[in-house]
């Protein structure tokens, strides 16, 4: 029986499946997954997560997350928040959490909990520009302008587990516009991987607002690697001061980079529901 959990960190709402042990390849599959992710025919969530046994013993667990569109990705900031949570629940003890993920290992630690709801603090390593080595960006020489309704974009492009490409905007759009550019730019022949998208603006060398365009999903309530992704380029670009506070629709994140250039996360997680998959449905997958 595949039994799961349904969680959410600022309104990015998740399933989980414990394969800790089991086999759920069976679930991972384009079309399944995106069966499990629809509100209508299925459970309802931004993206799927597996929680396994960790490739290192030295490491407490790993994480495999896909979008909606059943696509793989290689790191979630709001989900390996939910993931240590989880873990937590099942290991009560251990801390900091050890996590393995796509884009490598993270470190989770408890900070608190109030009427339901946990925060954890997570490290995100360090921001990498150089997404041209990695091949998420095209070289600078095969590079086309992003000329968008009259208008020439020049988004950051960072790495911080998984890509995003950072603009820093004026005057704020409205949900249509960035709905049909962030579609644009996260299939842009520069972007060869696709790629994430946040439009964000500057309250302050402190404080910003962000939407998300998540490649795969579409646009979401919050984004953990988005919201360190805006924090990275906007200290690069001198935009920004840690720590940072960053508002999303669904809630706000606090993002530190210390010295070193390593980025700190640090945000909220609720438990929805848990549920098992019924044999009915289960045979509507096969």
């Amino acid at each position: 029986m595949y039994s799961f959990h349904k969680m959410h960190a600022l309104g990015n709402h998740f399933v989980f499946f414990d394969e800790v042990g089991q086999d759920f390849s069976r679930l991972k599959k384009p079309r399944i997954l995106q069966l499990l992710c629809d509100p209508r025919r299925g459970i309802g969530a931004d993206g799927i997560v597996f929680i396994m046994d960790p490739r290192d013993p030295k490491h407490h667990c790993r994480m495999q997350m896909f979008n909606t569109d059943g696509t793989e990705a290689e790191m979630c900031g709001n989900a390996i928040r939910c993931v240590a949570h989880l873990f937590k629940g099942h290991c009560l003890g251990i801390e900091p959490v050890l996590i393995e993920t796509g884009g490598g290992i993270r470190e989770v630690r408890f900070e608190s909990a109030c009427n339901g709801t946990a925060s954890y603090r997570v490290e995100m390593g360090s921001a990498s520009f150089d997404l041209v080595s990695t091949g998420e960006l095209v070289a600078e020489k095969d590079r086309k302008p992003l000329d968008w309704e009259g208008e020439k974009l020049e988004p950051i492009h960072v790495n911080v587990g998984n890509p995003h490409a950072v603009l820093f905007v004026d005057e704020p759009w409205d949900e249509d516009e960035m709905v049909r550019a962030g579609a644009w730019l996260e299939t842009h022949a520069n972007h060869p991987r696709r790629i994430n998208v946040e439009f964000v603006q500057v309250v302050s060398p402190h404080e910003v607002r962000v939407h998300v365009w998540e490649r795969g999903c579409g646009m979401t309530q919050a984004c953990g690697t988005g919201a360190t992704a805006v924090t990275a380029a906007g200290i690069r670009a001198k935009k920004l001061q840690s720590p940072v506070t960053v508002h999303m629709p669904g809630g706000d994140l606090s993002i530190s980079q210390e010295k070193n250039g390593v980025l700190f996360m640090a945000g909220p997680v609720q438990e929805i529901a848990s549920g098992k998959l019924t044999p009915a449905y289960l045979h509507t997958l096969a």
